[in-house]
């Protein structure tokens, strides 16, 4: 009803219809608008697509930084055990050569890493632990270094602990200063600074 009314109404007054020129200036402008945005919907895309590659160098960045940063650290390692030598003797003896158990150290990079501290854990129900004495240096490349499990060790350590039921942890500074805790299941931590003994 209002559209035919508008119909009859325009009809009547054709020169209110304006000229050619406005019409097309109007086309124009819907274009214009239409043009926009499809530009900007573009530009989007093209932003989300451009945004996600810069997030993902910068999580590539931090990875070879942090990569870089434990390079030294993750050449150092420890674990509780026996010598391989006094391994191969118990083969042909039946005793234990209690002065080959320990904490073995190996470092495995090619500077060496001071201030090393190892702490040992019984496995009772305390979670009692010990500290060693300080290593000042543990050089690269020499094989295994024994730390002796009964340096400060507490009184009444059995010999089942001794030979084989402690774990250990190792703390040490690398050569470029920064602190490390290998805990005693393995993984490696960055210390924020150098700690009086380790947690």
């Amino acid at each position: 009803m209002i559209a035919t009314a508008t119909m009859a109404y325009l009809a009547t007054r054709p020169w209110e219809l304006g000229d050619v020129a406005t019409w097309i200036g109007a086309l124009a402008n819907i274009a214009t608008v239409i043009l926009a945005l499809a530009a900007a919907l573009v530009g989007y895309r093209v932003y989300k697509v451009e945004s996600g590659r810069d997030a993902r160098a910068e999580l590539e960045r931090r990875a070879r930084e942090a990569d870089e940063r434990r390079s030294q650290a993750s050449l150092v390692a420890v674990w509780y055990g026996q010598s391989a030598e006094a391994r191969k003797m118990l083969r042909s003896v039946a005793t234990w050569v209690v002065y080959d158990w320990g904490a073995w150290i190996v470092n495995a990079s090619q500077s060496p890493v001071y201030d090393a501290v190892v702490r040992f854990y019984r496995p009772d129900p305390e979670n009692t632990s010990w500290v060693s004495h300080p290593i000042r240096v543990v050089p690269p490349y020499r094989g295994e270094l024994l730390v002796n499990v009964e340096a400060n060790a507490p009184d009444g350590l059995t010999d089942g602990e001794r030979h084989g039921d402690l774990d250990v942890s190792l703390e040490f500074r690398d050569a470029a200063g920064r602190y490390w805790l290998r805990d005693r299941s393995g993984y490696l931590h960055e210390l924020p600074r150098a700690r009086p003994g380790m947690k």
